[in-house]
């Protein structure tokens, strides 16, 4: 490698006692974060221009990825380093296996990001937010803190502040509404004491 300050494939940590050169510039892990096998961070986004001759020109990534307290990191996910600012994954977040969040996307503290999910560039999600499996979320969508991105949905809209949004499995079609408006995340009453839902996980038999 010529120049260290440009770096492309992504480390991962396996086995590793600290992060290597260049990877230093671009990648801080904070304490009592936990990454899995396999999982790639700091590598560059994809993010190329087309041409005047239709060729494809890369556009290098020289912003980094901090990872904050607390967070967990499941097997074979990748986390992108930012290209026009840095990418973030806020303190308490777990994340699980097989995760893909792309260049500039910015996750706060205490999220919830299931299997298979996608966040493509410069999505920004707000504290305590859960995005579950195999959700994509389009480039530049901005997420609300407490809000909830059901299964299997392809997100192309902003969500205010506790905000559901999930696919209607009647009709297939995208459905957003409040929090508390949802039999999975609204309030219960058991015995007259009020209590929340565990990860939207009231009861087997709950459904949106």
């Amino acid at each position: 490698m010529k120049n260290p300050n440009i770096i492309l494939g992504g480390i991962c940590l396996d086995g590793l006692k600290e992060i290597p050169l260049p990877y230093k510039n671009y990648l801080k892990i904070h304490k009592n974060v936990y990454i899995k096998t396999g999982t790639i961070l700091c590598g560059d986004g994809f993010h190329f221009t087309r041409q005047d001759d239709d060729t494809l020109k890369f556009n290098a990534h020289h912003k980094g990825l901090v990872i904050g307290p607390n967070v967990w990191i499941g097997s074979n996910c990748t986390i992108d380093r930012g290209r026009v600012k840095r990418s973030a994954v806020g303190g308490g977040t777990k994340i699980d296996n097989g995760v893909h969040i792309s260049h500039n996307v910015e996750i706060g503290r205490n999220c919830i990001i299931g299997t298979g999910a996608i966040l493509l560039g410069s999505v920004k999600v707000g504290d305590n937010s859960e995005i579950w499996s195999n959700a994509i979320i389009h480039q530049h969508v901005k997420i609300g803190k407490n809000c909830v991105v059901g299964a299997n949905t392809y997100l192309r809209k902003d969500l205010e502040d506790n905000m559901c949004a999930f696919i209607d499995n009647r009709t297939g079609k995208l459905v957003i509404k409040h929090r508390s408006e949802t039999k999975k995340y609204s309030e219960k009453r058991e015995g007259g004491v009020s209590t929340k839902c565990l990860n939207g996980k009231c009861s087997l038999k709950s459904t949106w």
